[in-house]
């Protein structure tokens, strides 16, 4: 005798939920996987289908829906990789502003040392691009008007966290 289908219940503030999972170029592209399989699989799709449409096997469809069942939306991503932790707190991630002003800073601040390469890596792992910062204006400027701003300048160039 055959298996019994397995159905979840996905409520409709779970597929909204879901929806923006989806949609969002910022979610991880497995979260975005695990979310659309349960938006179809609640649109009455099988699990079969599912299996065949995404190219996964039968046994990760039901595992992805046993890590829905049991912590909701939070379960569809992945638990913390193994390997040394990061060196990067939530507390020094509220600083950042670019790689070698950053390392200085938290070096000063922290007393971690980590190299411009690895935290730009972790801050694109994190969702933010690089864009390169220019401080020099298109125009010459004049140095009788800039010598007294000098401070204010290097203040704002170097950020407000260093100024204290």
């Amino acid at each position: 005798m055959a298996r019994p289908a397995r159905r979840i219940d996905i409520s409709e503030d779970a597929d909204a939920l879901l929806r923006e999972l989806e949609t969002s170029p910022s979610t991880h592209p497995k979260v975005r996987l695990r979310a659309s399989i349960l938006r179809l699989h609640r649109q009455g799709w099988s699990i079969p289908q599912l299996s065949a449409h995404f190219g996964r096997n039968h046994q990760a469809i039901h595992h992805d829906f046993t890590r829905f069942e049991e912590r909701g939306i939070p379960g569809l991503s992945d638990e913390c990789p193994p390997g040394q932790p990061s060196k990067v707190t939530p507390e020094m991630e509220q600083r950042f502003w670019n790689a070698p002003r950053l390392c200085e800073c938290l070096a000063q601040q922290f007393g971690v040392g980590i190299r411009p390469r690895a935290l730009a890596n972790h801050l694109q792992r994190l969702g933010y691009s690089w864009k390169r910062a220019r401080y020099s204006p298109a125009q010459t400027l004049d140095p009788e008007l800039i010598a007294p701003h000098q401070a204010s300048l290097e203040t704002l160039k170097r950020g407000h966290w260093t100024a204290s």
